[in-house]
């Protein structure tokens, strides 16, 4: 029998309101214990993702992580990445942290947390991204940023006029994808899907059929990745048309999974 790997997104599929549910973890470690590879494809960084698995007793074989931007293994030892380059970073933060509604924040490799550039949200802060420091614009240099994630809570006029704005301004120098009220900065030509393909084709040799699960717009390029892929009922129209099918839970698509090839 061909061994398995699914790809799991976190916030919106495992993570809701801060934690993940039991079953889902229970269905996890079935999928683990089976013989398959479980692969987090998330835009948390590894801090982030770090800490929405704490005290959980889950604990993924690979992690891709800042939608693509860097590659590890189950201790989060870096197996790939790219960063952004300072000046780009520098630019970003700049222009947005002058703009109403937008908290800007900073993933890097070296920090031991996110961090969070002074804007007009002040101390207000996301659920998704609970952890972070305080950071200067003047202290950019000194770090290697992978992302800079954009919480605009409830604006979709300000989320997609400043997708417009970085998609002119920078093109060809990072990649914009959306999840929920975050815009996620990264290097260019980095998806949870090109993430997936390196991870394939450098650790895992083909030789896995793959499934996938997420629920928005930036698992697009996952669920595209994947040869079986799934979505939720709350998720965007076009994420539900791009899956094979629509489920209810994580936990009921692994379980399918795993029943049908017993």
């Amino acid at each position: 029998m061909t061994p398995k790997l699914m790809a799991f997104d976190l916030d919106g599929t495992l993570v809701f309101d801060g934690r993940i549910e039991q079953e889902s973890i229970d269905a996890i470690h079935e999928w683990q214990a089976a013989g398959n590879l479980a692969v987090c494809a998330t835009g948390k960084s590894i801090a982030a993702t770090k800490h929405s698995l704490e005290g959980t007793g889950l604990s993924f074989d690979y992690y891709v992580l800042y939608t693509g931007g860097a590659v590890t293994d189950s201790e989060f030892t870096v197996l790939m990445s790219h960063t952004l380059p300072n000046e780009t970073v520098r630019e970003i933060v700049g222009t947005l942290t002058r703009q109403d509604g937008i908290a800007v924040y900073g993933t890097t490799l070296d920090a031991p947390d996110d961090v969070q550039f002074p804007s007009t949200t002040g101390e207000k802060a996301s659920s998704i991204l609970a952890y972070f420091r305080p950071m200067e614009p003047s202290e950019i240099p000194e770090h290697e940023f992978v992302g800079i994630p954009l919480w605009i809570e409830g604006a979709e006029t300000t989320l997609e006029r400043t997708r417009a704005w970085i998609e002119e301004h920078f093109s060809n120098r990072v990649d914009c994808h959306r999840n929920q009220d975050f815009l996620d900065i990264v290097p260019p030509d980095c998806t949870k899907g090109t993430g997936l393909m390196w991870l394939d084709d450098a650790h895992l040799g083909d030789r896995y059929e793959t499934y996938s699960i997420g629920d928005s717009w930036n698992d697009l390029a996952m669920h595209a990745w994947a040869k079986h892929s799934a979505s939720f009922d709350y998720s965007p129209q076009v994420v539900k048309d791009a899956t094979d099918v629509v489920v209810d839970t994580t936990a009921e698509y692994i379980r399918t999974v795993l029943d049908r090839n017993d």
